[in-house]
């Protein structure tokens, strides 16, 4: 099933694309998945608007999530990230999303497994190196970042101290805005955090995509897949 999503994935971001590539320069990294009330992106941070199922993310995007709001992100290589409410992040990359900077907010990930550089995520106060893991970041709870880990083995940096540590699965680091970091064995609380954010994605999952064909007029492709 994982091979099949992968090949559905791909497809639609060569489609996609092809119907958006006089629209932009840049490239596209990741599409929107699963939205869930309102959702907003925005190339530069100043002029938001409402993003949509299957609408495509490019390199330098910002993407931020309101009160009661969640969006599932999808990049080309099937790696997944969920945005829970009042999250705002920026998804940098050509091609392929390298770097994600998270302002605030609950980010649960599922990253491919990369051989070569690691993808990253960075906040105010922290750096996690990422080379395929599953977990969650809280970003700037009570001043820290929260970073779980469920599976692999993630290094997490704190910016003002540049202190390290290794996550694995079934830890939770703690880089805190003092410059402190720390690493714990995971919490109920720690693991709850991110199941309730899983919970919010259903494992079927509709995805509408509409285009205007070669004669001017609107039409739509639906897909139906799984997580």
């Amino acid at each position: 099933m994982k091979k099949r999503n992968a090949v559905i994935i791909f497809a639609l971001f060569v489609f996609a694309a092809t119907l958006a590539f006089k629209e932009a320069a840049t490239s596209n990294v990741a599409l929107f998945w699963i939205i869930k009330n309102k959702v907003e992106k925005s190339p530069t941070s100043k002029v938001w608007k409402n993003a949509k199922k299957g609408e495509l993310i490019y390199g330098g995007d910002y993407v931020r999530t309101l009160p009661k709001s969640f969006a599932l992100i999808k990049f080309n290589d099937s790696s997944t990230l969920r945005l829970g409410p009042e999250s705002e992040v920026q998804v940098n990359g050509l091609d392929n999303p390298s770097n994600m900077y998270v302002n605030n907010g609950d980010v649960g990930f599922s990253m491919a497994k990369r051989k070569d550089k690691p993808f990253e995520f960075t906040t105010p106060t922290s750096v996690a190196s990422i080379r395929g893991t599953q977990g969650i970041l809280v970003v700037g709870l009570n001043n820290s970042d929260f970073l779980t880990i469920v599976e692999g083995l993630v290094r997490f940096v704190n910016n003002f101290s540049h202190d390290s540590v290794n996550v694995g699965a079934g830890e939770t680091g703690v880089s805190s805005s003092n410059g402190s970091i720390s690493i714990h064995k995971s919490t109920q609380a720690d693991l709850e955090r991110l199941a309730q954010l899983n919970d919010q994605f259903g494992r079927k999952h509709e995805l509408k995509i509409q285009y205007r064909d070669s004669n001017g007029q609107m039409r739509e492709i639906i897909i139906n897949t799984q997580q």
